[in-house]
């Protein structure tokens, strides 16, 4: 399955890319960002459509209806980006509220469905209330890792790579595989909000189904972080009116301490691959 999921989506991936610079349709760079992300302007996006689509063809040939609440999420989360990522084309990117509502919309959905098979305190309306949230924050701190080349597809390939028993997280190993063929520096296409809320669905969903939920924040250490950078940045700028990073998120503060690009984007992966065996040691997964 992942090499069936690598091939489609390298080809899909590639054929999206294509079609995209041929149109002229390419992602601004933010201007107060390293000046060498400059050079990206114009990159096509939403990649994240792509190795999808390959991901959710094989799907349907795959014996993976136990998982369907997970990929349905998954889904949902990665169409809302979808719509935020063309809506930022046509200058009319979603508002953060709007957003926010849908994503706990689908959150609150999916939680009515992980109740039935799971339970991680003795009060369900508790439980209720922290499967909701750790989606929630778990697509948004991948949304945040997403903004260097190869970094969040390398990060969230790692983080699945306990769970390959299951066919939906080979599909989506895969699918990430042909994505990085032509997302490795320099990009020939970045994923979007459809490929980075997918992401973070996906991984916060197998994990709260597997009974691992408790371990999220250690393995998904690197979009902690990320999300945790930018609230503190905004919170110690409002109250004393200085930046407590040269910039948010984290990949950006080491880029501006010299770190090259691919070097962040190693070294956290590898972050990533320490923090995730060692949540599989700690639950009991072996060595």
């Amino acid at each position: 399955m992942v090499a069936a999921a690598a091939l489609l989506s390298w080809f899909l991936v590639g054929l999206q890319a294509g079609l995209l610079r041929s149109l002229g349709v390419g992602k601004s760079v933010r201007s107060d960002g390293p000046e060498s992300h400059l050079a990206k302007a114009g990159t096509p996006s939403m990649g994240g459509v792509a190795f999808t689509l390959a991901a959710g063809l094989l799907y349907l040939l795959a014996d993976a209806r136990p998982l369907a609440p997970v990929f349905l999420l998954a889904l949902g989360y990665g169409l809302l980006g979808l719509a935020d990522d063309l809506g930022g084309l046509y200058g009319r990117p979603l508002k953060a509220r709007e957003k926010l509502a849908v994503q706990f919309l689908l959150a609150v959905v999916f939680a009515v469905f992980a109740l039935r098979t799971v339970s991680y305190t003795p009060w369900p309306a508790l439980d209720f209330v922290l499967i909701a949230l750790a989606v929630v924050g778990a697509a948004n701190a991948f949304n945040f890792t997403d903004g260097l080349d190869g970094l969040a597809a390398g990060v969230s390939a790692v983080i699945l790579l306990p769970f390959l028993h299951l066919p939906l997280a080979q599909l989506f190993l895969g699918a990430l595989l042909g994505f990085l063929w032509h997302n490795a520096p320099k990009a020939r296409i970045f994923m979007g909000d459809a490929g980075s809320q997918l992401l973070g669905a996906l991984v916060a969903g197998l994990f709260i189904l597997e009974g691992k939920a408790w371990y999220l924040p250690l393995a998904a250490i690197v979009p902690v972080l990320e999300v945790l950078s930018v609230v503190l940045q905004v919170a110690w700028f409002r109250r004393t009116g200085r930046r407590l990073l040269r910039m948010a998120p984290l990949h950006h503060h080491f880029e501006l301490l010299g770190w090259g690009e691919a070097k962040v984007v190693v070294r956290f992966v590898v972050l990533t691959a320490v923090a995730t065996a060692l949540a599989v040691q700690l639950w009991g997964g072996g060595a």
